[in-house]
């Protein structure tokens, strides 16, 4: 949907409803009643129309961004976002997420480099609380080492978005760099995930990783037992058809995105699981 007419339904939609909103009254308490209660209510109206104004201001003052994303613009974007944040160090989280997803349309890894070390020396929290993000541009250069390095030093952070994602991702690079014994404690911990998906990925490596590499037979069968709970939970709320919707939803995030591959085998293994296959 066009960015203006988005603009124009959200305008029509805030103004009816308060119409609606203003008018009740006097449909339920007759005119003269409804005057008495506007007077001794008058502030209602100012602060719909200051949220009015600033959701209308947030708008027009993000106007060149959102023409952008509709176009598909993604050089002009980067270019524009930088043009923004970059010369007064404004940085706001949703602008570094679009810049970075900008870049990686574009396979631009150098610009995700720039912006990575500007935040580093000037916006360390802006740096922290994506640093999902960032990390995971490392995968996808097949950097599991520096990935692992650069997750380690977030994994106590409170402050991350998505962090149980992160601690995973910490995970899977250690099972990348078959630093299994190291890697499961982390698998252990997603098996408990609420988000599908990452419980998932963690009860399929878990199953894998942790019936090879467990210290002995009490280990293994505890680290099964994790496992086969954690599936057959996912398996009782998801059906094929239910799971496969619920994947391509989560490939909204370009975190998911990235791990599609395991995603694949990990689904294939939960309902091979299923069918005894």
């Amino acid at each position: 949907m066009k960015f203006r007419t988005i603009f124009i339904l959200f305008n029509v939609v805030i103004v009816a409803s308060f119409l609606f909103v203003f008018l009740l009254p006097v449909f339920l308490l007759g005119p003269s009643s409804s005057l008495v209660f506007w007077k001794g209510n008058w502030y209602l109206a100012l602060l719909f129309l200051a949220l009015l104004g600033v959701l209308n201001a947030f708008f027009i003052a993000n106007r060149k961004t959102f023409a952008l994303v509709e176009k598909e613009a993604w050089g002009e974007l980067s270019a524009h976002l930088v043009s923004v944040m970059f010369p007064k160090s404004r940085f706001r989280s949703s602008q570094v997420r679009l810049l970075v997803n900008a870049y990686l349309l574009q396979s631009d890894i150098g610009g995700i480099e720039r912006l990575e070390a500007e935040l580093d020396a000037k916006r360390q929290n802006v740096l922290r609380k994506n640093a999902l993000l960032f990390g995971i541009t490392r995968l996808l250069r097949n950097k599991p080492e520096e990935a692992e390095e650069f997750f380690g030093r977030y994994l106590g952070s409170k402050d991350v978005e998505s962090r149980h994602w992160l601690r995973f991702d910490y995970g899977f690079c250690l099972v990348l760099q078959r630093k299994f014994a190291q890697a499961l404690p982390y698998l252990e911990e997603g098996t408990a995930s609420r988000d599908p998906v990452l419980c998932l990925l963690s009860a399929y490596f878990l199953a894998s990783v942790g019936a090879s590499y467990a210290k002995d037979d009490a280990e293994k069968s505890d680290l099964a037992e994790r496992a086969h709970a954690a599936r057959e939970r996912l398996l009782k709320r998801y059906p094929s058809s239910r799971w496969n919707k619920e994947v391509e939803r989560a490939k909204s995030e370009v975190h998911i995105v990235i791990l599609s591959k395991p995603i694949e085998d990990a689904s294939r293994w939960l309902f091979a699981e299923k069918t005894g296959a």
